[in-house]
């Protein structure tokens, strides 16, 4: 039964963009959804820019308000967000000389790091963190641009910039691209580096009055003029045309986002291979017209009046409902009866989709249907002569719609191949209801709210159906209805029986660790003999049963240790055993202060190390722990064990006497992790350790954390780290205000002590 079929598929961006689309848009990557309308302005909240010119600021009054709309957006000056690699956020406030830095901890995104005072930079504007953690202050009055130096809270140098008037700062492969006025120029700073120019400059002329304004990721460039928005390529490549854009942000993964006046939502596209593809927009209810950013985590964020926020979600009005015609689909054989079609869906509630089927044997289609492109993300479609043709129009309008499409509640039919848990598509099912014939077309019809929208990323049809009805006897199918009706009849039980077989053929799936269906898992392990611990991430599970037997044959030895723990945490610890410490004459990791004494060497444990009788895993002398000295030897008496006097030693004493023995003699370790565990990760660290130490070990964790300084008596490698982990962080003395009152150390060339700075303070610029 199992090869008998095959499949005709319908994932492709480029074979989406082949069908006839009514109300539909495309999605990135492939599929379709509702297309939908920009929402209606939202409030604005206290928009009334400080640095806006005196005539706007006149309309804005005029007009009643802040809620009113705007033809042309009050032109500012830059504003500028930005963060670090610790997520905090930087907030320039240009009317005040100021940049508020947020904590990544605040209680609100609304709170600074320090309370609100007056500046003295030179209207901060745009702001820019590049790979070194160093930030760069714009300063279009003075003409000039900020490094400061984020680890060690200082400031650099000032960049002057000559004639030229920096108005924004933008991240740019490690290094920060600044633009500039009078004349229009782009230069690339970097750390205490001079000054480097970069690529020319062009106006994309395909307006007139454009000025270059934002600068995003990438060297995108936003041209603004007469209510026009002009996204460009320094070279002056047009990218997109947005009207009354205000500012942008983009990304590595090719996202970029428009913000415009206060009250409109943000427009946002994403960059594939054939250009930018609109995404539905997002509503950002509080913003100012200040500037936009994402965030580390990928939030896009915006600057407000209090501070900065993040977009509360899809602004898009969606249509109530539209279909997608596919184009005709070829089995390559005369009166094939199709069998089922699947879809990889997303539907929330209040929304479905139904689906209509067309058969044909003939090759010309007489009036076929009217090709038609998709509302939003249009594709230049390769070599569209050769595009099937779409179903006829009156033959299609005589179909009845079929709605027995269901969600399967196993997943998907192929086997061992199951969407992720954590993505919000599953795969709905459906009979392919029509005549036999060569040739198929497929119409979906997507019906949704105005908030949502059903979402079809893949569609999978099988070729031919089951031919469960050529063992059955001829008279029941020997009628055209009877063998409609028998072969529906049929499908669910010979679908699930083909599964089957599907699955018997490809088991030899289930026995690699890497492509194995997560819920076998456990399965899989059991052939050797082991028992997961769901707390592991699945690809530190798979990895695990792939090296359980080389793992095993070398239980209890220091290497499968380090290498367990390394597959769980994603790096390898470091593991410091007592000895390797004896005479170092530094700081020993070894007990703690309150913990047995450290295993002596020496006949009477004498810190000089006399050469003389030792005991390996013996203890120093103590009063506490001696009961009796032998006269003139120094060497400690301790009871005897002896068998037959054991009903005078009671069995607490003679427990306690063992456990005192392990936990002086045992051999000792200190597991070095790099980074700071979570309290999960610490409980799983301590099961990894107890199974598979050596049973004559003790060992204490030891968490790097914040990270240690190299220095005079650590060992590079043994005891220390060099470089940040994912989670490193310098330690903070303090709060800062960038250009205000902060915390930062000594002060350094190019900073300036103030009349009210106290000990210890300056005020960066």
């Amino acid at each position: 039964m199992y090869g008998d079929r095959s499949l005709s598929l319908l994932v492709q961006p480029d074979q989406w963009a082949r069908c006839a689309h009514s109300h539909t848009a495309l999605l990135p990557g492939g599929g379709v959804v509702l297309d939908w309308a920009e929402d209606a302005a939202e409030p604005a909240t206290d928009y009334c820019p400080a640095t806006a010119c005196r005539q706007a600021a006149t309309e804005h009054a005029e007009s009643g308000g802040c809620g009113s709309a705007h033809t042309e957006p009050p032109h500012t000056e830059p504003a500028g967000l930005a963060f670090d690699r610790w997520c905090r956020a930087y907030r320039s406030r240009p009317a005040e000389g100021r940049v508020d830095v947020y904590d990544a901890d605040s209680a609100s995104e609304n709170t600074p790091a320090a309370s609100p005072c007056a500046g003295v930079l030179g209207h901060p504007a745009g702001l820019a963190v590049d790979r070194a953690q160093r930030l760069y202050v714009v300063e279009p009055a003075t003409r000039s641009v900020l490094v400061v130096d984020l680890w060690a809270q200082r400031l650099l140098r000032r960049v002057p910039m000559g004639r030229r008037r920096p108005v924004d700062a933008a991240p740019d492969c490690g290094r920060v691209a600044v633009l500039l006025h009078h004349p229009d120029s782009l230069v690339f700073l970097e750390g205490r580096r001079s000054p480097r120019p970069g690529p020319a400059l062009i106006n994309p002329g395909c307006r007139t009055g454009l000025v270059p304004d934002r600068l995003a990721a990438g060297l995108l460039v936003l041209w603004r003029g007469g209510g026009h928005g002009v996204i460009a390529s320094p070279d002056g490549t047009v990218q997109l045309e947005v009207d009354g854009a205000t500012a942008i942000a983009s990304t590595a993964q090719g996202l970029l986002v428009v913000a415009r006046a206060p009250g409109l939502s943000f427009r946002r596209f994403q960059h594939d291979d054939d250009g930018w593809l609109e995404l539905e927009p997002a509503s950002a209810p509080a913003f100012d017209g200040g500037a936009v950013a994402v965030s580390p985590a990928g939030r896009i964020v915006f600057t407000t009046p209090a501070g900065f926020a993040t977009t509360a979600g899809s602004a898009a009005r969606h249509e109530p409902d539209g279909t997608v015609v596919t184009y005709r689909l070829d089995s390559g054989r005369y009166r094939t009866r199709w069998g089922r079609v699947f879809l990889d869906a997303c539907m929330p509630a209040g929304t479905n989709t139904t689906l209509r089927f067309l058969t044909s044997d003939d090759e010309d289609v007489l009036d076929p249907l009217e090709a038609s492109a998709p509302g939003r993300g249009a594709r230049t479609v390769p070599h569209p002569e050769l595009t099937p043709p779409l179903p006829s129009q009156s033959l299609l309008a005589a179909v009845e719609r079929n709605s027995t499409l269901f969600r399967r509640p196993t997943g998907r039919e192929q086997p061992w191949q199951q969407i992720s848990p954590e993505d919000g598509f599953e795969t709905y099912e459906s009979q392919v209801n029509a005549a036999p014939g060569r040739y198929l077309w497929l119409e979906m019809h997507l019906a949704g709210t105005v908030q949502t929208s059903p979402r079809i990323r893949a569609v999978r049809i099988e070729r031919p159906g089951h031919q469960l009805l050529s063992s059955l006897p001829r008279a029941w199918s020997r009628d055209d209805g009877d063998t409609d009706f028998m072969h529906r009849f049929l499908a669910p039980l010979e679908g699930t029986l083909y599964e089957l077989d599907w699955r018997a053929a490809e088991r030899a799936i289930l026995l690699d660790p890497h492509t194995t269906p997560q819920e076998a898992l456990p399965w899989l392990a059991g052939f050797a003999g082991l028992v997961l611990d769901r707390r592991w991430p699945e690809p530190a599970r798979r990895s695990l049963i792939a090296e359980a037997y080389r793992l095993f044959a070398r239980r209890g030895t220091r290497a499968a240790l380090i290498r367990i723990l390394e597959l769980y945490l994603g790096r390898a610890p470091v593991i410091i055993e007592a000895w390797q410490l004896r005479g170092l004459g530094g700081m020993v990791l070894g007990n703690p202060p309150a913990g047995p004494p450290a295993p002596a060497v020496g006949g009477n444990a004498r810190a000089t190390g006399m050469l003389g009788r030792f005991s390996i895993g013996g203890s120093a002398p103590a009063a506490s722990t001696m009961s009796a000295t032998s006269a003139g030897s120094g060497t400690p008496t301790v009871p005897a064990l002896d068998n037959s006097s054991t009903g005078s030693v009671p069995p607490s004493s003679r427990r306690a006497n063992v456990q005192d023995s392990f936990q002086l003699a045992a051999h000792r370790f200190t597991l070095l992790i790099p980074g700071e565990l979570t309290p999960e990760q610490r409980q799983v660290v301590h099961g990894i350790a107890e199974v598979h130490r050596p049973a004559h070990t003790m060992y204490e964790l030891c968490e790097l954390g914040a990270g240690m300084r190299v220095g005079q008596r650590l060992h590079v490698s043994l005891t220390s780290f060099v470089g940040p982990d994912a989670r490193w962080a310098p330690a903070v003395l303090g709060r800062f205000r960038v250009g205000g009152d902060g915390v930062v150390g000594t002060h350094a060339t190019g900073s300036r002590l103030g009349e009210t700075s106290r000990a210890g303070q300056v005020r960066v610029g």
